[in-house]
């Protein structure tokens, strides 16, 4: 027969499981904290060992002397590499213009009676002149004979761009031309 006193100390036990909890809860909140361990340690390596993102360019200026001295020795590279369909991309669209207008290409155009020889050596001189729209520099071309010319190149921006806008032979008038 049963008591009131077994009832009373089966209810307790009934409340005594209820109130432990499961006997594997706490090696699966173990298991829980070492994966979010691992997970954190293994993103850790991999934010550590990414290359640093590249900082955005800076944004295309005249008065950026660096980018105006790039743009005149990539004109000048391509000169000196008797590459004239890469330089005539450099150029802007109203020296195209001229060009279309005078007949003639880009080589015949910037070398005048020395269109048939080879430039050895171009190279931009430290003589030059800077306003807020365009910036002027002479550059020397060299040629398998020993002789050069020196030729201003006018640099403006356009369209976002840095391009050659005019040249001029120091025996010919240099046309000022506003874009």
């Amino acid at each position: 027969m049963r008591t009131i006193f077994d009832d009373i100390e089966a209810k307790s036990n009934l409340e005594e499981e209820k109130k432990g909890g499961s006997r594997s809860l706490p090696v699966i909140l173990w298991l829980v904290a070492l994966t979010f361990i691992v997970g954190t340690w293994g993103v850790y390596r991999w934010v550590i060992s990414r290359p640093a993102p590249e900082p955005p360019p800076p944004p295309v200026s005249l008065e950026d002397y660096r980018q105006t001295s790039e743009a005149f020795a990539k004109f000048n590279r391509f000169v000196q590499d008797d590459n004239w369909a890469e330089a005539e991309k450099l150029l802007s669209t109203a020296a195209l213009q001229v060009l279309a207008d005078q007949k003639k290409t880009l080589k015949e155009s910037v070398l005048g009676d020395r269109k048939d020889d080879r430039v050895v050596e171009a190279a931009s001189t430290p003589s030059g002149e800077r306003t807020s729209d365009h910036v002027q520099q002479d550059c020397v071309y060299k040629f398998a004979d020993g002789q050069f010319k020196i030729i201003p190149l006018v640099l403006i921006m356009e369209n976002g761009r840095l391009v050659i806008n005019s040249w001029a032979l120091p025996d010919q008038p240099t046309e000022k031309k506003k874009s």
